[in-house]
């Protein structure tokens, strides 16, 4: 072959191949660290609580989009709201308390996989409080009564119902109501309920407005408590490896950037609508930078003394 065909021959090859890597490159979505992600766009449920923090500060600052992630976010009502969406399948990963999600795989509904720790409550995170002027003055003074929990059979009413027993109050005459946890303010107002369990960011909102401090659900035998979680089915955890993966490796740079209550801060008054005093005020949880089936266990075994479910489960089959 003359030089000058062969020169020919050679440049249209290289041309060629990079035509064909442009293609491979963006027909595929390479995560930052590990294998090629099986999907870009993924869709997440959180709440409006602190608990969502590490994802806002994750997602503003880029870790998602480094990962080749490309979220979209709804906000769900409440956890157990979540918990339907992800196994409906219009959720890929759902921010939730623990025991929604445990109920159907104890029933043997659904297979849920726990993809990060979300938050372990501290003391005074999330409190029983009352109205300025109730006549409920003392724990004891709650039977009978309607209490207001985010959601029915729900880890504030387990834990609450456990500090309860201890009292030798009879929590099985109590009437819990569901409702948002933003709702409940006005509804002790209206007297709907007795008493309501409010968690931050809206319990410094609500004291701050007059609700005073009854009891705190999450402490003694029931402190440091696992408050919530980021799930996904087992089918979505087993078809996206590296997903999942990318997912847990931009949301632990978020907990990491929780060490900064200022940044906290932020993203909470843009995200949740706080305002500046709010924040300032409010109690800030651990962020667990791991999922430990130890300290699970506990959701479950309360569940268990309880009633609300009626056989064992053993946390670490709900790991990846």
């Amino acid at each position: 072959m003359p030089l000058r065909g062969f020169v020919a021959w050679f440049l249209a090859g290289v041309l060629l191949a990079g035509v064909a890597g442009c293609g491979l490159m963006e027909s595929s979505a390479p995560a930052q660290s590990g294998g090629t992600l099986e999907r870009k766009v993924i869709k997440v449920g959180t709440l409006g609580l602190v608990d969502s923090a590490p994802l806002h500060l994750a997602m503003e600052n880029g870790y998602f989009a480094a990962e080749g992630l490309d979220v979209q976010l709804t906000t769900g009502a409440k956890g157990s709201a979540n918990v339907d969406n992800v196994l409906g399948g219009t959720l890929d990963f759902g921010l939730t308390s623990y025991p929604p999600a445990l109920m159907p795989q104890v029933k043997g509904v659904a297979n849920i996989k726990i993809v990060a720790d979300a938050v372990q409550t501290t003391e005074n995170l999330i409190l029983c409080v009352v109205s300025k002027n109730s006549p409920i003055k003392k724990p004891g003074d709650l039977a009978e009564k309607k209490i207001a929990v985010s959601s029915k059979r729900g880890i504030s009413e387990l834990t609450l119902n456990a500090q309860l027993k201890m009292m030798s109050v009879d929590h099985k005459k109590i009437e819990y109501i569901s409702m948002e946890i933003a709702s409940m303010p006005s509804a002790l107002e209206r007297g709907d309920v007795a008493a309501a369990v409010i968690a931050e960011p809206h319990l410094t909102a609500a004291t701050k407005a007059g609700l005073v401090k009854l009891m705190d659900p999450f402490s003694g035998p029931t402190a440091d408590f696992p408050w919530s979680g980021w799930i996904a089915k087992k089918e979505f955890t087993d078809a996206n490896p590296n997903v999942v993966a990318a997912f847990k490796r931009a949301l632990n740079k978020g907990v990491a950037d929780t060490a900064s209550r200022d940044r906290v801060g932020e993203v909470l008054m843009k995200h949740v609508r706080i305002d500046s005093a709010t924040y300032q005020l409010m109690t800030m949880p651990v962020f667990p930078t791991s999922v430990d089936p130890v300290r699970l266990q506990r959701v479950a075994d309360l569940m268990l003394d309880q009633g609300e479910i009626d056989k064992p489960i053993d946390m670490r089959t709900m790991m990846l």
